[in-house]
């Protein structure tokens, strides 16, 4: 019998286990440096967070950023409704106060209560459901004013700006009468519009009569007159647009004619006063005639 010597003994425990006739599978004791690694390794892993704490803390972060997000819409739309409501349906910006200016001394009592009416702005209407350019177009439709504008005066005020027409003449009417059996007497502005002030009709001349359709070529006769003609002016007859006549103080007639060549006419028609005629035709300035004369006013 053969008896193994150390050396043998320790190179036969170093073989592997499949060179020494051992079952596959099961493994020898473990070299001490394999298992210092996996210890330093189960350390390492125990120090580090978990795998999946990373995302989690990601998706929290995600959520919380989503929900701020949310309120902070909740919160516009939230605004946005009061808002719509504080301004549309609320009281809170209603209208409590209507002021008319712009309007003469004379008119300001009757005129106000006139625009205001035709305005038809009702108190409490919330501000911003005031139809402006309906209440100025309604305005509008009152003979006497000339330009109108609807303001908004935040909170709860509405001022109607408001001009009137000036007369430059007055309109009398022979038909129909008033109640007291005397001609109807009306303004009449520059551009021929005929109106009753709000105020009253404080001018009492040039008084026109005449043709409807021929008052416009009359007040434009009328604008045309130098100063010291239209002084003397007493009424103008408005017979047709191309028929204008002048009543003067001492009853004499002009016949104007047109509105045309108005300076020209009116040199003509100076030249022609000393003579102390009971009519003047200038209607055609190139060929001026007179009828009635009386001759020159004595010394």
């Amino acid at each position: 019998m053969r008896v193994q010597t150390t050396d043998e003994r320790d190179q036969g425990r170093s073989l592997p286990s499949r060179d020494r006739g051992e079952p596959q599978g099961q493994l020898g004791p473990e070299p001490q440096e394999s298992a210092t690694t996996r210890s330093r390794w189960w350390r390492l892993r125990l120090r580090l967070p978990k795998g999946r704490g990373i995302p989690d803390r990601w998706v929290a972060r995600q959520q919380r950023r989503r929900r701020l997000r949310l309120v902070a819409f909740l919160a516009v739309i939230a605004l946005i409704a009061a808002a719509v409501w504080t301004v549309f349906y609320s009281s809170v910006l209603s209208v409590r106060d209507i002021r008319v200016v712009g309007l003469s001394e004379e008119g300001q009592v009757a005129g106000s209560e006139q625009v205001q009416n035709a305005a038809g702005i009702t108190p409490g209407t919330p501000i911003a459901l005031v139809e402006a350019d309906r209440a100025a177009e309604r305005i509008g439709e009152l003979p006497w004013v000339d330009t109108v504008e609807v303001r908004r005066g935040w909170p709860d005020s509405i001022v109607l700006a408001v001009t009137e027409r000036v007369p430059v003449a007055v309109v009398e009417s022979d038909d129909p009468f008033d109640r007291d059996g005397d001609p109807i007497r009306q303004g009449v502005d520059a551009g021929g519009v005929v109106f009753d002030p709000p105020g009253g009709l404080w001018l009492t001349d040039p008084v026109i009569r005449g043709e409807v359709r021929a008052i416009p070529e009359a007040v434009a006769v009328v604008a045309s007159l130098p100063e010291d003609i239209e002084r003397r002016v007493r009424e103008v007859q408005a017979v047709s647009p191309d028929d204008i006549r002048l009543l003067l103080g001492n009853d004499a007639i002009v016949r104007w004619g047109n509105a045309q060549e108005a300076e020209f006419k009116a040199e003509v028609l100076a030249s022609l006063l000393p003579r102390r005629a009971r009519g003047y035709d200038v209607s055609a300035p190139q060929l001026p005639t007179t009828f009635g004369e009386r001759g020159p006013k004595d010394e």
